[in-house]
């Protein structure tokens, strides 16, 4: 079985680099909200959207804390396990591979350089080309275009995404990968 996992917001929590685009931009800390739209556009101004971009160029967004502490230790048992196959999948706003490779080493997941894809293109296209048996993701473009190619696909969906809870009546969800991946039977809770 092969399945891939998407990073910001399901494996890294990314609100700290929201977070600091906003002061960046000159607006107190109190005056972020979590945005209820993937479309950065119409949730930010330039100015905060200016400064996200610059942030994913940072060195920042490689040092983002783990959503789940436990995460390594179930993910490197599960890349122990001859039957599966584990893949990174991002589409972040820049591909820079090494990078990103090393963001999960330095998180303690023990993977290597040829199971992470931070590349350009659609995800569901780089999906189907994977031929993953199942995705996770919390992106509703990514969902939605898994949902139009058949790509069998778990949504994280919790409080800090409120962007992708129109979905919740469209595909199975969960509110962090650990539980996703309990709830599907891929690991084995102990």
């Amino acid at each position: 079985m092969k399945i891939t996992i998407d990073l910001d917001q399901v494996l890294f929590d990314n609100r700290p680099l929201f977070k600091q685009a906003f002061k960046n931009a000159g607006y107190t800390a109190l005056k972020y909200v979590e945005y209820t739209d993937w479309n950065l556009r119409k949730c930010f101004d330039d100015v905060v959207v200016n400064e996200l971009r610059k942030l994913f160029a940072d060195d920042m967004l490689y040092s983002m804390p783990l959503v789940d502490r436990k995460i390594p230790y179930i993910l490197n048992n599960l890349m122990q396990r001859p039957d599966l196959e584990v893949l990174f999948v991002t589409e972040r706003m820049l591909k820079q591979p090494q990078k990103t490779f090393q963001q999960l080493l330095n998180a303690g997941i023990n993977c290597n350089f040829g199971q992470v894809y931070d590349q350009e293109g659609k995800k569901s296209d780089i999906l189907c080309e994977l031929k993953t048996d199942l995705h996770f993701d919390d992106s509703p473009y990514v969902v939605a275009g898994c949902i139009e190619k058949n790509i069998p696909i778990v949504m994280i969906s919790n409080n800090a995404t409120k962007y992708n809870h129109y979905l919740r009546k469209d595909v199975p969800y969960y509110p962090n990968l650990r539980t996703a991946l309990i709830q599907c039977g891929i690991y084995k809770h102990r």
